[in-house]
């Protein structure tokens, strides 16, 4: 018969495998958890939903997801992460099945979605295309010092606005000199800067016709290979980041947003005119530049209205 000294071993034993199994198995899943999120946008926004559900021991999940350990338990976590690796099947690309470049999700989308209606990722930006107006509603972008959004000139908006070149008064304000002020400027900024995120999309202004009561009205281009509707403005929001210390780390510095008219004008005026605040762009288009899903807190600089 087993002394009481052994079973309390066999106890303890079986215990502390226990726990370690489901440690393993915990940060198995929030690992691959992770790399999803790094594909998929739709798991990107929901992802403080599944934290819960995959998690046993408690360790914050968010913080080590934009690698920024803050405690003991989260640390030792990340230091599982060669295990974990070394346990897990290899990935596609490393048995000959790679599939094309698309973007990182955690990158580009760092300060959130205006809105989840069918998100597309391409290996350059993220985008969310309207159904009702079969067009995107807006893409998002990351740009770094050395990067230059404003080449090849307009080709990566024409590629996502205009679905086919037949009908150019689409985005005629792409070819304004306004517009192409305003990507020097992004330009700028980022080389500036040394991190800059827009965000672009286009704009259909409600009509009223001299009535209390307004709708949304646009016309559509017919020379299209299918019915487009034409914008009447765009729009494009800044978040400008500058890099801090000898470490690269990068910290927000400013919000902004500009909208462009989509036409020709003879009176273009300077790029501050075209100046507006968040709140306009977003009563205008009904997206959400949620400032709490921006993480660490942004000092907007808007100043003046819509018009």
């Amino acid at each position: 018969m087993p002394e009481p000294q052994d079973i309390a071993l066999y106890a303890s034993v079986g215990v502390a495998a226990f726990v370690f199994g489901a440690f393993l198995q915990q940060e198995t899943s929030i690992n691959n958890l992770f790399d999803v999120i790094k594909r998929d946008p739709y798991v990107y926004h929901n992802r403080r939903k599944l934290y819960p559900v995959l998690s046993t021991f408690s360790t914050n999940h968010e913080a080590r997801l934009w690698s920024r350990p803050v405690g003991l338990k989260d640390k030792i976590c990340d230091r599982v992460k060669p295990l974990i690796k070394f346990l897990l099947p290899k990935p596609k690309e490393e048995m000959g099945l790679e599939e094309p470049p698309l973007a990182n999700v955690l990158d580009i989308l760092k300060y959130g979605l205006p809105s989840v209606e069918q998100l597309l990722v391409h290996k350059d930006y993220i985008m969310s295309r309207g159904i009702e107006t079969k067009s995107a509603t807006w893409i998002c972008e990351h740009f770094r010092a050395g990067s230059s959004p404003d080449a090849p000139e307009c080709l990566r908006y024409t590629d996502v606005f205009l679905l086919t070149g037949g009908c150019a008064e689409i985005g005629r304000a792409f070819t304004r000199p306004i517009w192409q002020e305003l990507e020097r400027y992004v330009t700028l900024k980022t080389q500036k800067c040394g991190s800059l995120y827009t965000y672009t999309g286009p704009i259909f202004t409600p009509k009223n016709h001299g009535t209390d009561k307004s709708w949304l009205e646009y016309r559509e281009c017919k020379n299209a290979s299918m019915p487009v509707p034409v914008p009447s403005h765009y729009f494009k929001v800044l978040i400008i980041e500058e890099s801090q210390g000898p470490g690269g780390d990068v910290q927000p510095v400013a919000i902004e947003a500009y909208v462009i008219k989509n036409g020709h004008t003879d009176t273009v005026g300077c790029l501050s005119e075209h100046r507006v605040r968040i709140k306009d762009i977003e009563e205008q288009t009904g997206l959400r530049f949620n400032k709490q899903q921006q993480g660490p807190k942004l000092m907007t600089t808007d100043q003046c209205c819509f018009n």
